[in-house]
């Protein structure tokens, strides 16, 4: 099927805006902290087996039941991102963040029930964008790791090869919810074809680069971010060229080059900074040399022990 090369390269532009947004977010907002102590190994495993195990459940209901579920979800996920940013306006942030949820989640399936689905899918969006915001920083605020998103992403890799090409069931997940309100993915056109982002791929292409400027800084923050949007712009070329015409795991590309990086600064630096040292500006961790040159070395064991250094020091 004809993908259009317009909406393909929208898409692109959409996901540098989003993870543009969610790194704004990072520096200027402050999420209160939840009462769960530190992420974990066990932490992450849960969350994979949710991962895994949800599009499964959600298989064996109905559509409409669906799309209630993801449409609670993502009131409530609107509304904790919303907080703390009203928080720092005049404004009381509570109830305007309940209000503002509530309405756009009311319009949203309002929308789909009158037969509108430009509008239901363009409050979906909206719903699904802010979202993703929300959850990306409320991660890294409260102490993931870039070792943890490593995990996270390697195993989705290969959750995702097997759900979208040994098994059908990406296929049959995404039949159930398409076209209707509040699903999860960014989704730009409608139809048989629709030119989309699912939200486990949005959620990684957003939560590195956060997690990467909190462990190792700025630099690390810009590679992760470019790494992301060239990977989802080749991935859009090769539909609009016409080498890819079926849907295409995006975490099979994307979680291997997540993983590579946070291999590489980890090496590089040798640790990355906790959420702690990060909002105290602590500087990085200090590099690692790889290698000591044999001159160096001379030069450092034939240095002369200073006058006064106790005998055995």
């Amino acid at each position: 099927m004809d993908v259009s090369p317009t909406a393909l390269a929208a898409l692109s532009a959409a996901v540098a805006a989003e993870i543009t947004l969610a790194a704004r977010y990072l520096a200027r907002i402050r999420m209160p902290r939840p009462p769960v102590g530190v992420y974990t190994g066990a932490d992450v495993a849960v969350l994979c087996a949710g991962v895994v195990l949800a599009p499964l459940l959600y298989t064996a209901l109905p559509g409409a039941a669906v799309s209630a579920v993801f449409g609670l979800v993502g009131c409530l996920a609107v509304q904790f991102t919303l907080a703390p940013l009203l928080a720092t306006t005049r404004l009381r942030a509570t109830p305007w963040s309940w209000a503002t949820a509530l309405a756009a989640t009311a319009a949203t399936a309002l929308a789909a029930l009158t037969g509108h689905p430009g509008a239901a899918r363009a409050g979906s969006d909206l719903i699904i964008a802010t979202a993703v915001i929300g959850v990306a920083n409320l991660w890294t605020q409260s102490g993931m790791r870039s070792t943890h998103t490593a995990a996270l992403a390697a195993v989705l890799t290969g959750y995702d090869l097997a759900a979208t090409t040994l098994t059908d069931t990406t296929t049959r997940f995404f039949a159930q919810v398409q076209d209707r309100p509040f699903a999860p993915m960014l989704v730009l056109t409608g139809g048989p074809a629709p030119v989309a982002v699912g939200l486990g791929d949005l959620l990684l292409l957003v939560l590195y680069p956060l997690v990467a400027a909190k462990a190792y800084g700025r630099t690390a923050a810009w590679a992760a971010a470019l790494t992301g949007l060239l990977t989802t712009s080749a991935v859009s070329a090769c539909f609009a060229a016409g080498w890819l015409t079926t849907g295409f795991p995006l975490l099979t590309a994307l979680g291997p080059l997540i993983v590579a990086q946070h291999l590489y600064w980890r090496r590089r630096s040798g640790g990355e900074r906790t959420t702690a040292q990060w909002r105290e500006g602590h500087p990085l961790p200090p590099q690692v040399p790889t290698h000591t040159e044999p001159a160096e070395l001379a030069a450092a064991l034939a240095a002369p022990v200073p006058d006064g250094t106790p005998p055995g020091t």
